[in-house]
C-alpha cells in the first residue's frame, strides 16, 4: 500500500518512510466534511477573536513552551513520517517554536494609526484611528517537506491574528500536523476556531479553495497546484498566499573560496534529503575553476551516507514516497538523454536515491525550469557573471539564490541582477530566518510569510474617522 492512500475504512495510513511500517492513521476527510470543518471554524472564530490580543499570545507562548518540552518525542514522530534525518527533525521543531513565540510576540506590537487629517483643507479638526482586524476563517494547506515548520508559519500568524484557522496537513505525514492541532487545543486554542482536515488533496484541497466561507488561503506546494487554487480562490475574491516551485541557483566565481562555494552546496542541497523548494538546485560555476569545484564537490559528495534517517552519521533519508524517488530516477535519465554526465550516483533503492551529482549542457530541461526534488546536484560550467546571471535568470521561477565570490562588491551586483526574491552572498540557498519576508518572485509565489508580512496579511485595516474632534 501507498503511503497517502485512503483505505476502504475511510481510514488514511501513514507508513515509516524508511521500513514501510504503519505508524497510525486519520480519518480521511471528503468535501462534505471538509465543508462542515469549514462551518465550525465559522463559528470558532466568534469565541477566538473576541479575546484579547494579550490572551491570544499567552496560548501560543504555552504551545511553544509544550513543543520545545516534547521536541525528541515528536522529532522521532517527524523523523518516520517524513524521512528526513533527526538533526533536521529536531531544528525544524525547535524553529517551529521559535515561531510561534514570534508570532505571538509580534501580535502585541501589531498596533493601527492615530492620524491627524489636517494636511488637507478642511479636515483640520478630524482624527483618524485605524486597527487591525482578523479576517475571519483562514485555510492552511502544509506541504510534506516541513509539517511543522510550514504549520507554524500558516498556523501561528493566522491565530496570532484573532482568525479562526481549517489546516490541512500533507496526506503523505499528517501525523505531526495532527499532534501540532491537539497539542494547540490543550494549549487554550478552543475546538472550534483551529479544526484539521486530512486527506487527498484534490479532494480536501479543492474544497478549501472553492470555499466561501474562508477569507485566505495559505498554500505551499507546485506552481501547478498553486495555479489551480489562486484560480479557484478568485472566485470568492479570497486572499491567496502561494509559496510554490523554484529551481534556484548558486552562483559560483572565478574568485570564489572554492571550499565555502562546495560546504555551501551541500547545505543548500541536501537539508530534508534534497525536497526544499528554496534548495540549491542549479550550481553555475565559472569555467576557470569548475574543474577543481567539481573535483571537490564530488569528493563530499562521496562521503554523505544514505540509510535510516533515525540512524547517527546518515546525511541522506528516503524520500516522501517510492513514487517521488522513481520521479527523481527519471530526471536523472532525462538529464543524461539531454547530454547530462553522471558523475556520482544516480542509483535508486526503494524510496532511497544516491546523492548525485550531474554536469550538465546550458539546454538542459534540468538547467532551466526541472525541478528536481531529491539529492541532486547540477554542476553547469559558464563562462563569467554575465552568463552566470542569464542562466538563472531563464527559469520561469525565482525563489532564492547564492553568489559565491571573495570580492562582496561584485558579488552584490551579480545578485541585483538575479531575479530572485532572495539571495544569499557566501552562504546557501537555505537561507530563511524566522521573521524574514519570505516569498518568490516569477512562478515562484505570490505574497510573503513572515512575523512583519503576515500579521499584516492576515488582517485587515478599519478606519475609524472622529470628526470634529480637534479644536484647532
Amino acid at each position: 500500500m501507498m503511503a497517502g492512500t485512503v483505505t476502504e475504512r475511510g481510514r488514511l495510513d501513514v507508513l515509516d518512510k524508511m521500513t514501510g511500517e504503519l505508524l497510525g492513521s486519520v480519518e480521511a476527510d471528503d468535501a462534505a466534511s471538509t465543508t462542515a470543518a469549514l462551518e465550525r471554524a465559522r463559528g470558532g472564530f466568534a469565541e477566538w477573536s473576541a479575546l484579547p490580543a494579550h490572551r491570544r499570545a499567552e496560548v501560543l507562548e504555552r504551545f511553544a513552551d509544550d513543543l520545545d518540552a516534547r521536541r525528541e518525542e515528536i522529532a522521532v514522530l517527524l523523523t518516520r513520517e517524513t524521512g528526513k534525518i533527526l538533526p533536521d527533525s529536531r531544528a525544524e521543531l525547535a524553529a517551529a517554536a521559535r515561531i510561534f513565540r514570534g508570532f505571538a510576540r509580534e501580535s502585541l506590537r501589531h498596533f493601527g494609526q492615530s492620524i491627524p487629517l489636517d494636511r488637507q483643507e478642511g479636515l483640520e479638526t478630524d482624527l483618524m484611528i485605524t486597527a487591525h482586524e482578523p479576517l475571519g476563517v483562514v485555510a492552511a494547506i502544509v506541504a510534506f517537506n516541513f509539517p511543522a515548520e510550514l504549520y507554524a508559519h500558516k498556523v501561528g500568524a493566522a491565530l496570532a491574528g484573532g482568525n479562526a484557522v481549517v489546516v490541512k496537513p500533507s496526506e503523505a505525514n499528517p501525523l505531526v500536523g495532527n499532534r501540532l492541532t491537539a497539542m494547540l487545543h490543550a494549549a487554550g486554542v478552543p475546538a472550534d476556531a483551529l479544526v484539521v482536515v486530512n486527506g487527498d488533496g484534490a479532494v480536501v484541497g479543492e474544497a478549501l479553495s472553492r470555499s466561501s466561507v474562508i477569507r485566505a488561503i495559505s498554500f505551499t506546494g507546485s506552481s501547478r497546484v498553486g495555479a489551480i487554487i489562486a484560480e479557484n480562490a478568485a472566485r470568492n475574491v479570497v486572499r491567496t498566499f502561494l509559496e510554490l516551485s523554484a529551481n534556484d541557483a548558486l552562483v559560483v566565481l572565478d574568485d570564489a573560496d572554492i571550499d565555502a562555494a562546495v560546504a555551501g552546496s551541500l547545505d543548500g542541497r541536501l537539508l530534508a534529503n534534497g525536497q526544499v523548494c528554496c534548495a540549491t538546485k542549479r550550481i553555475l560555476v565559472d569555467e576557470a575553476v569548475a574543474d577543481e569545484f567539481t573535483r571537490r564537490l564530488v569528493e563530499r559528495v562521496s562521503a554523505v551516507v544514505t540509510g535510516d534517517p533515525l540512524d547517527e552519521g546518515v546525511g541522506v533519508g528516503p524520500l516522501i514516497s517510492e513514487r517521488a524517488a522513481a520521479g527523481v530516477e527519471s530526471q536523472i535519465a532525462r538529464a543524461v538523454s539531454q547530454g547530462a554526465e553522471v558523475l556520482l550516483g544516480g542509483g535508486r533503492e526503494g524510496a532511497l536515491v544516491e546523492p548525485t551529482v550531474l554536469r550538465a549542457p546550458r539546454d538542459s530541461d534540468i538547467v532551466v525550469d526541472d525541478e528536481v526534488f531529491g539529492p541532486v546536484f547540477t554542476i553547469l560550467p559558464v563562462g563569467g557573471e554575465d552568463e552566470a546571471v542569464r542562466v538563472a535568470n531563464a527559469s520561469s521561477y525565482g525563489l532564492t539564490a547564492a553568489v559565491f565570490s571573495a570580492d562582496v562588491s561584485r558579488a552584490y551586483r551579480v545578485a541585483e541582477r538575479i531575479e530572485a526574491a532572495i539571495v544569499s552572498i557566501n552562504g546557501s540557498n537555505n537561507y530563511r530566518p524566522d521573521g524574514s519576508s519570505f516569498g518568490g518572485y516569477k512562478r515562484s509565489g505570490l505574497g510573503r510569510e513572515g512575523f512583519f508580512t503576515s500579521l499584516d496579511e492576515y488582517t485587515q485595516v478599519k478606519s475609524i474617522v472622529l470628526r470634529g474632534l480637534r479644536t484647532r
